[in-house]
């Protein structure tokens, strides 16, 4: 009980310096000050946010880096397939288009995020389904897949950008995803894995300006999907834990407790 008692005091002692800190600073760092409490971050907004960071035209200035990384980092699928080489190699010729119609199935639904390239007689398109709010709608990803091939793509990706699991059976039959998985035609994707996206990508951003951006877009997804709400905080405490074993056992403790309340 003795180490409890320890961890605990250690544990406040460290939250009430950064309280401190912030008080006496901040007007100078301004710690509570986050750009995404005036951006609009609905299930539009982010699309917008994310089509433009992946098209090589982007207003970010940073060409192919964005997209680039996005397909390393987050569709292995794609990067790790030979079919897809042409298009890897000319990243520039891709069209990213927002609430793209599905025109083609006559389903008259929108895409979220569209990419479209067209390389000598090869074309390439991915259909972003980003989800990371709503519920699937009735026949939705089932309906996009059937848009691409009616568009007679060369090759087709679907990605289900969702930090909540895979799609349901409202919007694709189970046996459907399990052929498109197997044909390597379908990526999920969470925006947990988004950050280590922008995490790379802020290494090779030659922009301090977009750089600040993916700093505050990360806090964004941190604290909206991955329920943290003070990194500096989270950071302490994980250091008070990691520095003596006798930590995580008095933290175990703890947790177990609280469990049982």
């Amino acid at each position: 009980m003795e180490q409890v008692q320890s961890l605990l005091n250690e544990v406040n002692s460290k939250i009430q310096s950064l309280e401190t800190a912030k008080s006496l600073y901040g007007e100078q760092l301004a710690p509570d000050f986050q750009v995404f409490d005036f951006v609009n971050t609905s299930e539009n907004g982010l699309s917008w946010i994310i089509a433009n960071l992946l098209n090589p035209k982007g207003t970010h200035g940073q060409k192919t880096l964005f997209l680039e990384q996005f397909i390393r980092i987050c569709l292995p699928k794609i990067q790790n397939n030979t079919v897809w080489q042409n298009y890897l190699e000319n990243l520039t010729q891709t069209e990213v288009e927002t609430e793209a119609t599905t025109w083609a199935n006559q389903a008259y639904r929108r895409m979220d995020i569209y990419l479209f390239a067209k390389i000598n007689d090869e074309t390439f398109g991915i259909c972003i389904e980003n989800k990371p709010y709503a519920n699937d709608q009735p026949d939705q990803l089932t309906d996009y897949f059937k848009e691409l091939e009616k568009r007679n793509l060369t090759h087709k990706h679907i990605v289900y950008l969702s930090e909540y699991g895979e799609p349901s059976e409202n919007s694709v039959k189970a046996d459907i995803l399990k052929i498109w998985h197997d044909e390597q035609v379908f990526s999920h994707v969470t925006y947990t894995k988004l950050v280590d996206w922008l995490t790379e990508c802020k290494k090779d951003c030659q922009s301090h300006s977009v750089t600040e951006f993916l700093n505050q877009f990360i806090k964004f997804i941190q604290k909206q999907f991955m329920g943290v709400e003070d990194m500096n905080e989270e950071n302490t405490v994980v250091e008070i834990l990691l520095k003596d074993l006798n930590n995580l056992e008095s933290a175990i403790k703890i947790y177990n407790a609280v469990s049982e309340a």
